[in-house]
């Protein structure tokens, strides 16, 4: 017994071996194959590349990827799938806004600009460009569900500018940090010898290394150079928005820009709109015409397949060409009068996967189905403790669109659909729970992590900065100041009731009935059905009975109901696994820690790393063992 199994293992461990290999193989050899198709279908410089558009079309930015100075045009394929490299140089970004200001096809350019990853002198390079496209005469409308001091300077000079109506802008002012080492150095028992030669009083490389704070000289240079900086920002922004630079000033010191109504309240803004809002208004703008949204990458360079390799199939490539901005509203059939679109895991900004509730991934589930001509009813499926606020109103947002398309809208509650869970849900004409479900939580927290007792006594390291503003900047190593924790709580307060407002018309409540039974409470799903937050107790088959029944569906088969969104591809998950994610759970099992636990730690760091610390969140984790 032992030989044979001695050899059952010998003969998987080997049949696995060989897959892992073939499957690199594979990946190495396509990798090559489409790498150089790319640089070859590029031919250098995207700049080099003819430019193609329709009739109206509307330029999209968003410097999602950093702008570097030459573009380059890679692509290769790793353990983890297809990756996409490529990245535009300045002078062919320059190049070519100025040839879409000379394209008769093209309308505008809509900037939908978050953040920005770039220095100082390319921001401002980007900014002329931007406005030398605008002084052809046409227009440049600018949009974000939130936007960093940044993003703001390079739309400020747009003709309107608009934010997300739970968004938010960072004006804070600038803030120039250093980490000094010297500490942790001494209580590791290590010495540094410094050689500088005479009169280098300004080279301040090593002085991480040697001191615990920064030199005079150093924080002479620094500031300078802050002030410069800090100057050309607020000159432009100035310019662009029509605001005085004492009133900029004024604003960053004491974070006047708590909620995105006083973002428009201190002329920031022009307004507050949801992104299908906005695209209204650039339809308006072309009277009445759809606009077609393209990327400046795929406007310099639309095919960069193109003569190469007819006899394959690139379409899953298509990634590489940046026309994957979702813009387009065709309907197209999804094959079911019912579609039952799945909400698992923690709500995030972003993409998701199959243990997170993405805002972009979720968001474009409902749009499809709100398209699609044969589907007549919508059931969400939501087991959710929640996640960021921003995330949730987004697909809120998508929600109300699908019922004002007049489609059938019920939600059936898993688990949890707690906080933002219960957020996602609380436009549905009718919610479905389990007598179990964890539901409610209807509150919103932020959260900032510090560690200086950690970083300071116990590492050794120090910090010391220069900064344009009192409260510029927010770190790790010191607690939020009273200033800076009064502006995140007026924040947080603004999007509670929002939060409050949002249940009350969806659940035909008041809002102070509402805020009775809110405040983070959390209830099962027997106390919500009595207290007005669910309407029946079932699974998710009663609700699809309910929403078939409710969108007049005679008979209701297997073929009438689609799944979003799509399940990944079984290959694309065997990649990721083998990528190290389900290996390295495996590891971690077997020294004890369970699977419940290990996806807690998970979700903790996510919330942790997250760019988004305003959460509408359950605050645990609730198992019967």
């Amino acid at each position: 017994m032992s030989f044979l199994k001695n050899v059952a293992s010998s003969f998987v461990g080997s049949t696995l071996a060989f897959l892992i290999a073939g499957t690199i193989l594979i990946f190495v050899f396509v990798g090559a194959l489409v790498g150089g198709l790319v640089s070859a279908a590029a031919g250098g410089d995207t700049s080099e590349q003819e430019a193609v558009s329709k009739a109206n079309t509307v330029l999209k930015i968003d410097f999602s990827q950093p702008i570097s100075e030459r573009s380059t045009n890679d692509a290769n394929f790793d353990l983890t799938g297809f990756q996409s490299n490529s990245t535009m140089g300045l002078r062919d970004f320059t190049e070519a806004l100025q040839e879409a200001a000379e394209d008769d096809d093209v309308e505008g350019l809509y900037l939908n600009v978050e953040s920005v990853a770039a220095a100082p002198s390319t921001m401002a390079d980007l900014h002329d460009a931007i406005e030398a496209f605008k002084s052809s005469g046409k227009w440049v409308v600018g949009w974000a569900e939130s936007m960093s001091m940044g993003a703001l300077y390079l739309t400020s000079m747009a003709d309107e500018l608009y934010l997300h109506p739970n968004g938010g802008a960072d004006f804070s002012g600038m803030r120039l940090q250093t980490t000094y080492y010297k500490g942790m150095l001494e209580k590791l028992g290590v010495g540094m010898t410094v050689l500088r030669g005479p009169d280098n009083e300004y080279k301040s490389a090593v002085e991480p290394f040697t001191r615990k704070s920064m030199s005079a000289s150093n924080r002479e240079q620094l500031t300078a150079m802050l002030e410069d900086f800090w100057s050309e920002v607020r000159g432009g922004i100035a310019e662009g928005r029509g605001i005085s630079e004492e009133r900029l000033d004024e604003a960053a010191e004491n974070l006047a820009l708590r909620t995105a109504e006083d973002a428009v309240e201190w002329e920031f803004f022009d307004g507050l709109l949801y992104e299908d809002e906005l695209k209204e208004r650039i339809k308006e703008l072309l009277d009445g015409e759809d606009p077609v949204y393209v990327g400046l990458g795929e406007y310099m360079n639309p095919d960069p397949m193109e003569g190469f390799a007819a006899e394959f199939d690139f379409s899953i490539f298509e990634s590489m060409n940046d026309d994957s901005y979702g813009e387009s509203e065709e309907a197209e059939p999804l094959g079911g009068s019912l579609a039952v679109i799945y909400a698992t895991g923690g709500i995030e900004m972003g993409n998701g996967d199959n243990q997170t509730i993405g805002s972009v991934t979720l968001a474009e589930a409902i749009r499809e189905a709100r398209l699609a001509p044969d589907v007549e009813a919508v059931v969400l499926r939501v087991s959710s403790p929640g996640g960021s606020a921003l995330a949730s109103d987004i697909i809120w947002r998508e929600t109300e669109l699908l019922k004002e398309a007049g489609k059938t809208f019920v939600v059936s509650m898993g688990d949890y659909a707690a906080s933002g869970g219960y957020y996602i849900s609380a436009g549905a004409e009718k919610i479905f729970a389990s007598p179990n479900t964890i539901t409610g939580s209807i509150g919103v927290f932020g959260m900032l992590p510090y560690a200086q007792e950690l970083l300071e006594d116990k590492m050794g390291l120090a910090y010391d900065d220069v900064r344009t503003h009192s409260h510029a900047g927010v770190g790790l190593e010191a607690k939020l100041d009273n200033v800076q924790m009064e502006a995140i709580n007026e924040s947080i307060t603004d999007i509670y009731e929002e939060f409050i407002g949002i249940v009350a018309e969806g659940r035909g409540m008041t809002y102070d009935e509402v805020d009775a039974i809110a405040r983070g409470r959390v209830w099962t799903g027997q106390d919500a059905l009595e207290i007005g937050l669910v309407d029946e107790l079932g699974n998710l088959q009663s609700a699809m009975d309910a929403a078939a029944a409710m969108a007049g569906l005679d008979s209701l088969s297997e073929d009438d109901v689609v799944f979003l969104p799509e399940a990944k591809d079984p290959l694309e998950q065997f990649v990721e696994e083998l990528a190290g994610a389900e290996v390295l759970t495996d590891a971690l099992v077997k020294v004890g820690l369970s699977r419940q636990q290990l996806e807690h730690i998970v979700a903790v760091r996510r919330m942790l790393e997250s760019d988004d610390r305003i959460q509408a969140r359950l605050p645990y984790f609730i198992e019967i063992q």
